[in-house]
């Protein structure tokens, strides 16, 4: 014999088993029934037609412990043309209604022992046979004794024992309605078209009827036939959208994928395309969306053990794209709902950043649309933020084309101050934004109660400015004077609570919260420089007493002002020294609530009180300063009043 002329060997389907890989969880566990189940409606759908599919009856009998699954039906029995095609591995014969020729040898990754009884025509009489199945064996298929009564006249039994120990503990734990629910959800198609036969199911003797937990699961079931566009090419697609009470079954919106009417894996979830889990009812149970998706694309695409759909994550959520844009549809008032919800948490994005809004190339509304239902704030700011980053790399390579002479210039000087007007007013609205957000932190602050833990003026401080710190080694953007007075906020140099001396702390030295000095460098003019100091004490403290070094603040601010004056010097934290003259004029703010023991204190300092009667002032000749007593409420009232108009005009354009 030549070797053009050998005969295929046939397929080693023990190796073909070993090589599959089938994980021991529930699904797979009832993979080799569905495939039986699927078996038998096939056999049905040949003998009555799927006009009379009706005709037809499944029976499955479960038992859990030890495992034993039993799929009977009337279908047309394993007559010769069937049996043939049993015989054959990969057989082509159930090509035309999408199967593999594989689904029988799954079983043997599950269970043991797998027994059938077909009666079926034979020359026009009834034959009957029945038959041990074991790849593993010499002769495969070893004829026994009938072990059941049939269905009818014709049909099938198939019998799956002896489960595998890692598939007999998933047997184990699983609950009846577990069962049913997965047989429903994985013949779901069937099902929503109508034409699923007759399904009787009975767990350790219960009786379960498939198409009434099919009615109580589902509601509202559609069929929808479209096309979606997969890489460039135009497929069909049968979606079926049914509503299903939120539970273990279905905990989430989900995608099913359904090849040759069976399910495909364990789906996807559409939770983040829709942008929430489940929908509300008004009866108060939460309903999750199922999508059965069909077409000759998974078809085709179906792996030989029906485990998973061979494409793309880009294909596959290509079809989930689409599918997800139908639940929508159908769902317009929960979709119009979430869109004015991110509108919302857009618009509250630009009132803290308000120069992301210069990203947007389109009506705020409609580049809501244009995301994914998913996304809230941190999403629309990292996109915006980018799109920002991008969009002014690119202006700033125009704007250097765009001047490269005088005509480019002339050409696009509209558009340059357009595009500089934009930018300028949104920086100033970023600041102004964080100015009343910082007047906001400064409220909550002084509100706060406390058992005594935490030093609530130690907080405050560091608001307007950061302790231990001074103007070598902070920046402009890192403190907040302008709380305390606009002027302050461009003084020379700025020092928080370090000693004058700039060394360690030591006993009795003097050490200020905030001392801010001014040099006026015009005509060297020593009497215009300016010295201010700021203490600030604990809000709703009330053990004030004159005279006490540790309890009279005015006292303790005074001694300061004695120290510098004798010292006529600051150092900052490189070691710089700051000559602080004669002549340099000094203002201190004491910033404490206004309580009564403090009062008493003012009063016997011989204090004024202020225009508005919520605060106090003096000057002190022998000190040659001028001092002033004001409460935290206050404080921050003249803040927020400074910058009224801008919030006002500002992010009242924002809104």
């Amino acid at each position: 014999m030549k070797p053009n002329d050998l005969p295929l060997k046939p397929a080693d389907m023990v190796a073909v088993i070993e090589r599959t890989n089938l994980r021991p969880n529930t699904d797979n566990f009832l993979l080799p029934m569905f495939e039986s189940i699927s078996n038998s409606y096939h056999s049905i759908s040949d003998k009555f037609g799927i006009e009379k599919i009706e005709s037809g009856t499944i029976l499955i009998s479960i038992k859990k412990d030890p495992c034993n699954i039993t799929v009977q039906d009337n279908g047309l029995g394993l007559n010769t043309e069937c049996m043939e095609s049993f015989r054959t591995p990969f057989t082509g014969q159930k090509l035309k209604k999408g199967g593999k020729g594989f689904g029988r040898f799954i079983s043997f990754k599950v269970f043991d022992e797998v027994k059938y009884q077909s009666h079926h025509f034979n020359n026009r009489t009834i034959e009957s046979f029945a038959f041990n199945f074991d790849i593993k064996a010499k002769n495969e298929i070893s004829f026994i004794d009938l072990f059941t009564t049939t269905l009818g006249k014709t049909g099938c039994t198939i019998v799956l024992t002896d489960a595998k120990e890692n598939f007999q503990e998933v047997s184990s734990t699983l609950n009846d309605d577990d069962i049913v629910n997965r047989i429903v959800r994985y013949f779901l198609p069937y099902f929503l078209s109508g034409r699923m036969p007759s399904l009787k199911i009975s767990i350790d003797g219960k009786e379960y009827n498939a198409e009434e937990r099919f009615g109580k699961l589902f509601s509202s079931q559609e069929v929808i036939s479209t096309e979606i566009e997969i890489d460039g090419s135009i497929y069909k697609f049968q979606i079926g959208l049914s509503l299903s009470e939120k539970g273990s079954l279905f905990p989430r919106h989900a995608m099913l994928l359904f090849a040759d009417d069976r399910i495909i894996g364990s789906g996807r979830s559409l939770e983040g395309k829709i942008g929430t889990p489940h929908f509300p009812s008004p009866d108060g149970k939460n309903r999750v969306v199922v999508a059965s998706v069909s077409s000759e694309f998974l078809d085709t695409r179906a792996n030989t053990a029906r485990t998973d759909i061979e494409a793309s994550e880009e294909e596959i959520d290509q079809i989930a794209n689409h599918v997800s844009q139908l639940v929508l549809d159908n769902q317009s008032e929960y979709r119009d709902n979430r869109r004015a919800q991110q509108a919302e948490s857009l618009n509250a994005v630009f009132l803290r950043n308000p120069l992301l809004r210069t990203a947007l190339s389109q009506n705020a509304n409609d580049y809501v649309r244009s995301k994914p239902m998913s996304w809230g704030p941190e999403q629309f700011v990292s996109d915006l933020a980018l799109k920002r980053f991008r969009d002014q790399s690119r202006w700033e390579k125009d704007l250097k084309d765009k001047t490269k002479d005088y005509e480019s210039l002339k050409k696009s000087r509209d558009e340059i101050l357009a595009h500089i007007e934009q930018e300028n007013k949104e920086a100033l609205a970023s600041y102004v934004v964080h100015r009343r957000t910082v007047i906001d932190l400064a409220e909550k602050v002084i509100g706060v109660q406390t058992d005594g833990s935490m030093s609530l003026e130690d907080v405050f401080h560091d608001i307007v400015y950061p302790r231990h710190k001074d103007s070598d080694n902070t920046k402009f953007y890192q403190h907040n004077l302008w709380m305390l007075d606009e002027r302050l906020a461009f003084v020379s140099y700025v020092s928080s609570d370090r000693t004058i001396h700039g060394g360690r702390r030591q006993a009795g030295d003097k050490v200020a919260d905030l001392i801010m000095f001014e040099e006026c460098a015009l005509f060297n003019n020593s009497d215009s420089n300016s010295l201010v100091l700021v203490e600030f004490k604990r809000p709703g403290r009330n053990d004030y007493k004159f005279g006490d070094a540790k309890r009279d603040p005015i006292q303790q601010v005074f001694e300061t002002i004695g120290k510098i004056r004798s010292d006529k010097s600051l150092v900052t934290s490189n070691g710089t020294r700051i000559n602080v003259p004669n002549g340099t004029r000094i203002y201190a703010y004491v910033v404490a609530d206004i309580e009564p023991t403090l009062v008493s204190v003012i009063e016997d300092h011989d204090f004024d009180s202020t225009w508005d009667q919520q605060g106090y002032y003096r000057y002190h000749d022998k000190r040659d300063a001028f001092v002033e007593i004001l409460g935290y409420s206050k404080l921050v009232s003249d803040a927020k009043k400074r910058n009224s108009a801008f919030f006002e005009v500002l992010i009242g354009d924002l809104v």
